[in-house]
């Protein structure tokens, strides 16, 4: 008997609550029961169905899992999955679910489970799997590799494949957004904006500071030409002071415009954490 998950999960801490308000997401998808999850880990999932008044069991191949499952009250069987769908008869389950379960199995035996899974399924019943997304730079490069049970990604298409292989209808594939940090806060970049133009401020300001040779309301200005006059200095200055205020612009412009691609690639980079695919029994 392996104890390996368990033992780890144990290592690792992982809080039952944040698992249950990322697996929130998917209690929807099963409006009715019979459902089996495979690989169903300490039942958190079925938790959430048993809350929702949803009949559900599960599957699981570690010791210590099934022990803390059953210890809340579940009712979960000790065996691999592909051997506990083998068992159940044709069209006998409305849902199937795992949650990081694809992961840990080889292409091969993915298929099995799939085909095993619309086999049991009864017409209008529902599979979904979820599993953790390699589009997710902290994912891919890191969280992945932690678990020493996983085995290889596998992407939301690719899941909806083996579905529609299997005979399975693919109504959605997509990401959790329950399980969505995003990036790393030291990452995000503070936030930009464009001032208001200032040209007209400017000649206003000019017009009411330029000396004047002959009181306040003299057109002229000290050296006797018009303040407007191109080869007056103020009329330099305030050119000068135009120029300054349009390259300052264009610079704050250009900045928002940097800051937008940047959080646009941060999107890209770090997606929901998990992916998943939901499919139905024609």
């Amino acid at each position: 008997m392996s104890r390996l998950e368990s033992d780890y999960y144990t290592y690792m801490g992982y809080d039952p609550e944040n698992s249950r308000a990322t697996l929130m997401h998917y209690v929807p998808m099963f409006p009715t029961g019979p459902v089996l999850e495979l690989a169903c880990g300490r039942g958190e999932f079925l938790e959430l169905l048993r809350d929702a008044g949803v009949a559900a069991e599960g599957i699981d191949l570690d010791e210590g899992m099934v022990a803390a499952a059953r210890q809340a009250g579940l009712a979960v069987e000790y065996a691999d999955a592909l051997g506990g769908l083998r068992s159940r008869a044709d069209d006998s389950l409305q849902g199937i679910f795992s949650a990081h379960f694809v992961e840990h199995l080889q292409p091969d035996d993915l298929e099995a489970i799939i085909q095993e899974s619309a086999r049991v399924l009864a017409p209008g019943g529902v599979f979904v799997a979820a599993t953790p997304n390699a589009a997710c730079l902290s994912v891919m490069g890191y969280d992945f590799w932690r678990d020493p049970t996983h085995i290889r990604f596998y992407e939301a298409r690719l899941l909806a494949f083996f579905c529609a292989k299997a005979g399975l209808e693919v109504v959605e594939t997509g990401g959790n957004p329950r399980n969505h940090p995003g990036p790393p806060p030291q990452t995000i970049a503070a936030a930009t904006h464009v001032d208001a133009g200032l040209t007209a401020d400017l000649a206003t300001a000019i017009q009411r500071i330029a000396p004047s040779k002959h009181g306040k309301n003299s057109k002229n200005g000290k050296n006797g030409k018009a303040k407007g006059d191109a080869d007056s200095p103020w009329y330099t200055f305030g050119h000068f002071l135009s120029v300054l205020e349009e390259r300052l612009r264009v610079t704050q412009e250009e900045l928002a415009a940097v800051r937008l691609s940047y959080a646009h690639l941060l999107d890209q980079l770090y997606p929901p954490n998990e992916v998943y695919v939901l499919a139905r029994a024609t």
